[in-house]
């Protein structure tokens, strides 16, 4: 009897003090919990008793959101993530390019401010820092992967580049290449993926909805067809199809002609964008594709011609810049069909033409992602000029 309750007492002793330890992990850590859309939201709330802070860490969610921060507005674009990094999985600093000889050139000066803080708190809230390398010099391009020797080279200054800075991967954003470089960017992109050991290798492309480009393209003209789909799918960790300025990704020119009888010049519709994933998906496996998402438009001259319009590009415009214009000239932007916002009006030299995108547009192409089990979505660019919702859509994605 003796040695039993002996048994029943060590028994309690032992309940009682795994009860009052995970009581203390209780009220040091809570993890709170909210339903929104039917998924359910956690979050870690650390109470630090000695400082008297309170500090809450979103969890990243499964579906990967990225985005581009342009070093042409690099302190406007890192201000407007203040409280919201937690929304993000990855941040594309658009911070190297690539010299007339071939060297890389830090172009956002990445170890000035504001991006080293940027990338503290980043690594707090376990969000990756990989550096874009923007590149749009073809006949450079051509002359440094036809050549083994230049193109060994330029992938060892980057993986240098890498280990410099301490950064988790690099972004290949090399545009507008001709395509008769198919081959040799190919071979680029497998000795760099070689020489990576383990750091994530991102190849952001230009889009497309065929195999072959039209008879009229050749060249930079047909750039969507210097990227072999089936290559960047075995070289490149993820692959990110820019499904953005549609126009000029169709009729790769600054002026150009349409049939069409109605205004339209369209930044990514959402059947385009669409059309665009459905191709990707036959050479890129689904959990390697981002959506490239742009949140921002265009401004074009219409002119009326015998059959349709033709369209000249006046500039690019945010989402503040639109919405300014569109209040100064008396009119209020529609959705197209397309899922865009758009409005025309009679300037001094003729009829004009905008096409932006808003944090609606952006929601729609979250759903084709989601509709094709796609990675995630990229967006570009984070500048501090998107559409105030963006975030709250973010939030409820």
């Amino acid at each position: 009897m003796a040695k039993n309750k002996l048994k029943i007492i060590f028994f309690f002793t032992v309940l009682l003090f795994i009860a009052g330890g995970f009581f203390w992990l209780v009220q040091k850590n809570k993890i709170v919990q909210t339903i929104e859309n039917g998924v359910v939201n956690k979050a870690v709330v650390t109470v630090d008793k000695e400082n008297s802070e309170v500090v809450e860490k979103k969890v990243a969610p499964n579906f990967f959101v990225a985005g581009w921060i342009p070093y042409w507005a690099k302190s406007s674009g890192v201000t407007s993530l203040q409280g919201e990094m937690g929304l993000f999985s990855q941040l594309n600093l658009f911070a190297f390019s690539v010299s007339t000889d071939g060297k890389l050139v830090d172009t956002a000066k990445s170890k000035i401010a504001p991006w080293p803080q940027l990338m503290a708190d980043a690594k707090k809230q376990n969000v990756k820092i990989v550096p874009t390398i923007l590149w749009g010099d073809a006949v450079v391009m051509h002359k440094i992967f036809a050549d083994p020797v230049l193109r060994s080279k330029h992938v060892d200054e980057i993986v240098t580049m890498l280990a410099e800075n301490d950064f988790t991967g690099v972004d290949i954003d090399y545009e507008g290449k001709d395509v008769a470089d198919r081959d040799n960017f190919s071979l680029f992109l497998q000795t760099l993926h070689e020489k990576l050991q383990g750091k994530i290798l991102n190849c952001t492309v230009e889009a497309r909805t065929q195999d072959n480009p039209p008879a009229d393209l050749t060249a930079v003209r047909a750039m969507s067809w210097a990227n072999d789909f089936s290559e960047l799918n075995h070289f490149c960790d993820t692959v990110t199809i820019m499904a953005y300025d549609q126009v000029f990704q169709i009729q790769r020119a600054k002026v150009f002609e349409d049939r069409s009888l109605t205004l339209s010049a369209p930044n990514a519709e959402n059947a385009w964008v669409e059309k665009n994933i459905e191709y990707a998906l036959r050479s890129i496996a689904p959990e390697k594709l981002i959506l490239g998402v742009s949140t921002y438009g265009w401004e074009f001259r219409v002119e009326k011609i015998a059959e349709g319009y033709r369209y000249s590009r006046v500039r690019s415009l945010s989402y503040p810049a639109a919405i300014e214009l569109a209040n100064s000239v008396d009119v209020v932007p529609t959705r197209t069909l397309g899922g865009e916002l758009a409005f025309s009006y009679n300037a001094v030299d003729g009829q004009h033409l905008v096409t932006f995108d808003d944090a609606e547009s952006v929601k729609d192409k979250i759903k084709l992602a989601k509709k094709f089990q796609l990675k995630g979505i990229n967006l570009f660019k984070l500048d501090g000029l998107t559409d105030p919702k963006l975030f709250e859509i973010l939030k409820n994605q």
